[in-house]
């Protein structure tokens, strides 16, 4: 499950894991007037900006949740 939280200090919306609810797998910022998106998520790694906010939360979130399905994405300790 994925969820995301509002940097109060920032303004940086940041996305979570369940299982890692401290480590960031990916965020949105607004800059320029537009929402310059990030997903941290091997190997779904990608940038990019959106003019809505919604659009650009939904494109982390596309990510990070192909990312959590992959194979690759398994830590195995």
């Amino acid at each position: 499950m994925l969820s995301k939280r509002l940097c109060p200090h920032t303004g940086v919306v940041n996305f979570y894991f369940e299982r890692e609810p401290h480590f960031a797998v990916g965020s949105v910022v607004k800059g320029d007037g537009r929402y310059f998106w990030r997903c941290y998520t091997d190997p779904f790694e990608a940038v990019g900006a959106e003019a809505d906010i919604a659009v650009a939360e939904q494109r982390v979130a596309d990510l990070c949740q192909k990312a959590a399905g992959h194979p690759e994405a398994a830590v195995q300790l």
